[in-house]
Parts: structure tokens; sequence; C-alpha cells
């Protein structure tokens, strides 16, 4: 019984320095790039079906406005994310969208930006919902 008190100790012993040597330092931390953001603001969040309002925000990759970028609008329908139709417009040079949408569908409605990056890069979502009557 000794010898497993032993063993015990040993393997607890070992395992604090390999998990200090595995955890990166705050520096690693800093330098790995950031993820990919967007921002999304709304003109109304209670608008009459048929009514326009406008989708406004920015999208940035690696701390840098994402310029030149598509960023469009996804309903949550049916347990899945459906791409609006028409709803899809390219970011400025400061990497600013303005979009115009119309819903026709009353009750609230979850939607969410997404700022599309390069392939195989991760792209930037934001989800905000609307009431729409």
């Amino acid at each position: 019984m000794h010898v497993r008190r032993l063993a015990a100790v040993v393997l607890v012993g070992s395992i604090v320095p390999v998990t200090a040597l595995v955890a990166p330092s705050a520096s690693a931390q800093q330098s790995a790039p950031a993820n990919p953001r967007i921002s999304a603001f709304v003109s109304d969040s209670t608008p009459a079906s048929g009514e326009q309002f406008v989708v406004r925000g920015k999208f940035f990759r690696f701390g840098e406005p994402a310029a030149d970028r598509p960023v469009k609008v996804q309903a949550w329908r049916d347990g899945a994310w459906n791409q609006l139709t028409g709803a899809r417009v390219t970011t400025n040079d400061e990497g600013g969208y303005r979009m115009r949408l119309i819903l026709s569908q009353t009750g609230q409605r979850d939607l969410r930006v997404v700022g599309v990056s390069p392939a195989g890069s991760r792209n930037a979502f934001h989800r905000f919902t609307v009431t729409v009557h």
C-alpha cells in the first residue's frame, strides 16, 4: 500500500510541471491573430411587415478593417441558418457595410450577419433579433 501512495505522489508531481510547460505565456496569447468580428446595428428593431429597415456595421479581420469582403444576412428557420434572398453587400475600404432589408413574415425573427472571410479562414457572425408586426 505504501508503494501505491508513493506512485500517486510521483504522478501528481509530474503532471503539474508538464501542465505549466504546455500553458501558453501571455505574450504568446497576445501575438495570436484575433478572430474575425462583425457588428450589426438595426435602424428599427420592430419594423412593420413589408417595411424597410437598415442593418449596418463593420467587419474586421486580424484587427484591421475587412475591405471589399461580402456580408450577408441569414434567418434561423426550420433549425438552420438560411440565406435571405438578395441580402448581400460588399464592405467599403473601412470594413463598413449598410444593407436595406424588408421582411414580410411577422413575429420574432432571429437573424445574423455573416462577414465572409477568404476560403480557409473563419467567418465572423453576429446574431440579432427583430420583431416584425
